[in-house]
């Protein structure tokens, strides 16, 4: 550019300045910045985003505080997902050239914050585990990603993903499928905010989720519909529970 600063111009300008440190990509942020890339290339994405009613589900989880065995609301997020899959098989698949591959098995992938990055360790056969398996199995992930203990069943096969960001305060973001996946789910923080209740405004809790797919072979009709199914499953807490 004549006029002011070129993109070259520019490049030089930044390479400039004084730098304060340079950190190596570890084995874990490489895996994770050569994911996303090729999330962005290959992926058409798009999303979609709905408030979801956890009013109910949360008076019921507080009410079994009494009992040894208690689920966090992470787990029945995770689980709630889980067993509203099955019944929308095209966003538990890939697209294999002209062909979409839906897999049987949920096979759940959970993001996990470690102090060496994100990373996403997968329950196998999600959909069928009991709740309080659940709560074990997401416990016992959560553990071994932190103390750098995962191993490789603990981290392949995954099929679908869920983020869960809640817990820093987020509402809402554009989580990026990890190819071959096709499908991410995002879940934010659970808030008090004015529900309708049987006609009338009360006090309720809810949270906001937004899927991000593959536009190429998932529309977004379908991805409506996944969250309608989800958002029933979680408004009706004792079907869950079970």
């Amino acid at each position: 550019m004549k006029n002011g600063v070129g993109w070259m111009e520019m490049g030089e300008i930044r390479r400039g300045l004084p730098v304060r440190e340079k950190i190596p990509l570890d084995r874990v942020r490489r895996a994770m910045a050569k994911g996303m890339r090729a999330s962005v290339e290959t992926l058409a994405l798009s999303q979609v985003n709905r408030e979801l009613d956890l009013t109910r589900l949360q008076v019921l989880r507080r009410g079994k505080a009494a009992r040894p065995a208690k689920p966090s609301l992470n787990t029945l997020l995770m689980a709630a997902t889980a067993r509203t899959l099955p019944a929308h098989g095209w966003l538990n698949a890939e697209l294999v050239e002209h062909e979409i591959i839906v897999y049987e098995p949920v096979n759940l992938g959970m993001a996990i914050a470690t102090p060496s990055g994100l990373v996403v360790g997968v329950i196998q056969h999600a959909d069928r585990l009991m709740l309080m398996e659940m709560e074990d199995c997401v416990t016992q992930l959560v553990s071994r990603a932190r103390s750098g203990q995962l191993s490789l069943p603990d981290i392949e096969g995954g099929t679908f993903t869920v983020s869960n960001l809640g817990m820093f305060g987020v509402d809402s973001g554009l989580a990026l499928p990890r190819p071959p996946e096709s499908a991410v789910l995002l879940f934010g923080a659970a808030r008090q905010r004015p529900v309708v209740i049987d006609g009338q405004v009360q006090v309720g809790e809810t949270c906001w989720a937004s899927l991000t797919y593959d536009h190429r072979f998932i529309d977004g009709a379908l991805a409506a519909a996944f969250l309608e199914d989800l958002s029933r499953l979680l408004g009706e807490p004792e079907n869950l529970m079970v």
